[in-house]
């Protein structure tokens, strides 16, 4: 009989397979999901948006006008910044996430196991995020430094000049850059789980 975890394994990976994911972090998630003891949840390679926030938290509401999981061209942003609705409160923000993963795990010694990679990776703000009381799993958040957020325009006034944007896109490609190294750390040191 399969345990908790394998039914939720089970049911993680369904829902990757009808949903898929960031081609860039596919190869992560193939490694660890071929892991007996671990499954990804939820997962990004990281990327770049720009977005209308109605206001500050909340992501509900936000509505995406621009975003790539990919180096972008000043170009691109300002196009995305035109296409933006208009509106009267709330703010358009530019914005770089770094990878982030959601990985549950078998229990806390994989867990333990888990984190020690992702943070010999880089994923410096890596963590325990959750522990299931019933049997024993532990889920794990590898996350990393890379982030940038900046209000672009609120309220009909501009923020920025073009050519401050192209310093903050030549900025967030290279945080882009540097978080996707770290991805490829990270799936070089899973090995040693295998």
């Amino acid at each position: 009989m399969a345990s908790a975890f394998d039914a939720e394994k089970k049911g993680a990976l369904e829902r990757l397979e009808r949903r898929g994911a960031d081609a860039e972090v596919m190869p992560v998630l193939q490694r660890l999901n071929a892991l007996e003891d671990f499954f990804t949840t939820s997962s990004c390679a990281g990327r770049i948006v720009v977005i209308y926030l109605p206001a500050v938290g909340a992501k509900r509401e936000a509505v995406f006008v621009g975003k790539w999981h990919r180096a972008v061209e000043v170009e691109e942003v300002l196009g995305a910044v035109a296409e933006a609705p208009a509106f009267s409160e709330g703010a358009l923000w530019f914005i770089v996430q770094a990878p982030i993963l959601h990985v549950a795990c078998r229990d806390i010694d994989n867990a333990v196991a888990l984190l020690r990679l992702a943070l010999d990776a880089g994923f410096k703000y890596s963590g325990m995020k959750g522990l299931a009381a019933n049997d024993g799993r532990v889920v794990v958040e590898v996350m990393s430094t890379e982030r940038m957020d900046v209000p672009l325009a609120a309220a009909g006034t501009t923020f920025y000049t073009e050519r401050y944007l192209a310093f903050l896109v030549s900025t967030a490609n290279a945080l882009l850059t540097r978080g996707k190294v770290k991805l490829g750390r990270f799936y070089e040191g899973l090995r040693m789980l295998e």
